[in-house]
């Protein structure tokens, strides 16, 4: 579920946040891969080129596909074979190792063709930038490239915007494409329609829980309920066996199995 983040009112235009996954592959995917080369070069310690980059992904999914919302990752392959998938999550929904590893073994499984050897499956990287874990442990004051991208893709006012544009040229050309995506119409309704689908969905999901919980509640009384006149019965049919009343009538009686009052029978 992703949470709800403040947007920034910026020189008197509204920004919308950096790191909402839409937002995100906006900003680092249309028009020219500069900033997309930047990151990863960051990243991966490893000198990256726009020229070596070529998104696979381009398109945006709809926001809510087969009972569940859909997630919006950033996957490209690099001019030396190597496949990445760059994911934004924002909440700990307790499942980031399983879903690293489904994604890992999708960038190697669909570089897969016929006649293909494993040997020439090039290498594939997952890269995980988590709102719950990593960003908030970059230093407010950090200056290298690296920090000073995690710090505008948690920036949360006009002021650390305007100081991360006056720190690094990257990083300028960054909140000007932020601006620039900020006001595509498309992009904003592709973003209500996810937050749209978010609260149905977090409305269906309350809704179920709740039902859940009657539902519990019904079946444990009636449980209860059972076990309770269980309980009553055989005391019943314990009382009845001292009065030396026949196994058959006490069952007729009682409703009990003969088994039942047999067993109780045995333990006296």
């Amino acid at each position: 579920m992703t949470k709800r983040i403040s947007r920034i009112n910026y020189k008197g235009q509204e920004l919308l946040p950096a790191k909402l996954d839409i937002v995100f592959k906006a900003i680092f995917t249309t028009g020219d891969l500069d900033l997309l080369a930047s990151l990863l070069s960051c990243i991966l310690e490893i000198n990256i080129q726009a020229s070596d980059v070529d998104e696979k992904n381009t398109e945006l999914p709809a926001a809510y596909e087969a009972g569940k919302l859909a997630r919006v990752d950033v996957r490209v392959r690099l001019a030396d074979g190597k496949h990445i998938n760059v994911e934004v999550q924002l909440e700990d929904e307790h499942n980031i190792e399983r879903r690293t590893l489904f994604y890992l073994s999708k960038l190697y499984t669909d570089q897969m063709k016929q006649g293909m050897g494993f040997e020439d499956i090039c290498p594939s990287i997952a890269i995980n930038i988590l709102d719950f874990i990593e960003l908030p442990k970059v230093h407010q004051n950090g200056n290298s490239l690296k920090e000073l991208w995690m710090r505008f893709l948690s920036a949360e006012s006009e002021d650390e915007l305007e100081t991360l544009s006056n720190e690094h040229p990257t990083i300028e050309k960054a909140v000007k494409k932020l601006l620039y995506v900020s006001v595509d119409n498309s992009l904003r309704y592709q973003l209500d329609m996810r937050e749209k689908a978010e609260l149905d969905y977090n409305a269906a999901m309350s809704t179920n829980y709740k039902k859940g919980i009657v539902e519990g509640e019904k079946r444990g009384e009636k449980r209860g309920e059972k076990k309770g006149a269980k309980k009553i019965s055989l005391v019943i049919a314990k009382n009845l066996l001292k009065k030396n009343m026949a196994v058959d009538d006490i069952a007729d009686a009682t409703g009990l199995s003969k088994e039942e009052i047999e067993n109780v029978n045995a333990s006296g």
